[in-house]
C-alpha cells in the first residue's frame, strides 16, 4: 500500500514543482537574473559596431567628391521637402547649406567619428556624438536614404547604452594593456547608481534591437504577401531586372536564368521573414534562420549594391548568436588551423 500511495502522490508534487518553475514569481526572478547577471551578445554588439561603421563609410567615402551637391549648397532644391519633414532645428544647423565652412567641418568630423567608431576608440563617447552628426546629415536630403538608414538611426540611439567595445576594438586592447588600472577617460558612475545598471541597460538594448529586427521582418513579409509577384515566385526576377540596380549585370543575368531557382529564392525570402519570430525561439532553427536571412542580405548587397542596408540588417541578425557559440566556433577554427599548419610528422 505504501508503494501505491507514493506513486499516487508523485504527480501532484511534480505538478507543484512545475507550477513553481513556471509561475509569475519564478519567471520574474529568471528575467531579472538574465537582465542583471551578465552582459549578453557582447561579441554580436562588437560586430554590429564594425558593420555599422563600414556601412556609414560606404555612404560617405564614395560620395566625398560630390558631398556639396548631395548634402551641401548644391542640394538647395531638396530643401522644401527636407524642411517639411520637421527635423529638430538644432540638428539641421550641423550641416548648413549656406555656410560652406561649417558644412565642411561637420562632414570631416563625421568621417573621423565613423572611423573611430569602426575601430572602437573611446566608443562610449564617440557613439552619441556620431548619432547626432549622422542624423544631422540625414536632415539635409530626403532622396539619398532608404530603410537601412532609418534603421541605423534607430539602432544607434539604442546602442548608446550598450557595450560595443568588449571585443575587436582599440578600447579592448587598451584595457588589456592597462590591466586593472582605471582609465582617465573612464565613465565613473555615481555611488548611488546600482552596480548592475550598466548590465541591465546593455541587455535591455539587446531586447530592443531584436524587437526592431523582428518588427522589420514581420511588416516586410506581410506587405510582400500582398504582392502577386512574391506569391507566384517572380519578385526576385523583377528586382534583378531593374537597370538602376545592375551593379554587376552579368551576375544579375546569371541569377535570373533559372526559373526554379528564382522561385525558390523568392519563396524562401518570403517565408523565412514571415516565420523569423517563431524560428528564433528554438536554437537549431534560430541558427538556420540567421544563416538563411544573412545569405539573403548578402545577395541583396552583391546583386543590388545596397551594401549599407544589408550590413545594417546582418549586424542586427548576428545579435541572435550567443557569445558561447562564437567562442566555440573560434576554438574549432583554431584547432582546424593548427591541424593544417602543423607538420605532418
Amino acid at each position: 500500500m505504501s508503494k501505491v500511495a507514493s506513486v499516487d502522490e508523485a504527480p501532484p508534487v511534480e505538478k507543484s514543482r512545475l507550477r513553481e518553475r513556471l509561475g509569475p514569481a519564478a519567471l520574474w526572478e529568471r528575467l531579472q537574473g538574465w537582465l542583471t547577471g551578465r552582459k549578453h551578445s557582447t561579441i554580436g554588439f562588437s560586430i554590429l559596431r564594425i558593420l555599422f561603421g563600414i556601412a556609414i563609410l560606404i555612404v560617405l567615402v564614395p560620395s566625398y567628391a560630390d558631398r556639396r551637391y548631395l548634402w551641401g549648397a548644391g542640394a538647395w532644391w531638396v530643401e522644401p521637402e527636407a524642411s517639411r519633414r520637421g527635423w529638430w532645428e538644432p540638428l539641421r544647423l550641423l550641416f548648413p547649406k549656406d555656410n560652406a565652412v561649417v558644412f565642411e567641418t561637420s562632414f570631416h568630423v563625421l568621417l573621423l567619428l565613423a572611423v573611430l567608431f569602426l575601430v572602437g576608440f573611446q566608443t562610449r563617447w564617440v557613439t552619441p556624438v556620431l548619432l547626432v552628426f549622422w542624423v544631422g546629415l540625414s536632415t539635409n536630403s530626403t532622396l539619398l536614404g532608404n530603410g537601412g538608414d532609418t534603421l541605423m538611426r534607430i539602432v544607434l540611439l539604442f546602442v548608446v547604452f550598450a557595450d560595443l567595445s568588449r571585443h575587436f576594438s582599440v578600447d579592448a586592447w587598451m584595457r588589456s594593456r592597462r590591466g586593472s588600472r582605471p582609465s582617465r577617460f573612464a565613465a565613473r558612475m555615481p555611488r548611488w547608481v546600482p552596480s548592475w545598471t550598466g548590465t541591465w541597460a546593455h541587455n535591455t538594448v539587446l531586447i530592443l534591437c531584436v524587437f526592431q529586427i523582428l518588427l522589420v521582418y514581420l511588416v516586410s513579409s506581410v506587405l510582400k504577401f500582398q504582392g502577386e509577384e512574391w506569391v507566384n515566385g517572380t519578385a526576385i526576377y523583377y528586382a534583378l531586372s531593374i537597370d538602376q540596380f545592375h551593379v554587376m549585370p552579368a551576375l544579375s543575368q546569371l541569377a535570373w536564368q533559372s526559373a526554379p531557382v528564382v522561385a525558390l529564392a523568392t519563396w524562401t525570402a518570403l517565408w523565412v521573414q514571415m516565420l523569423f519570430p517563431v524560428l528564433i525561439l528554438w536554437k537549431p532553427t534560430r541558427y538556420v534562420a540567421v544563416v538563411l536571412i544573412t545569405g539573403m542580405h548578402l545577395g541583396i548587397a552583391v546583386l543590388l549594391g545596397l551594401w549599407p542596408f544589408s550590413l545594417a540588417m546582418i549586424a542586427l541578425d548576428l545579435l541572435l548568436v550567443r557569445d558561447g557559440t562564437w567562442l566555440r566556433a573560434a576554438a574549432r577554427l583554431g584547432r582546424i588551423r593548427r591541424g593544417v599548419l602543423s607538420p605532418a610528422a
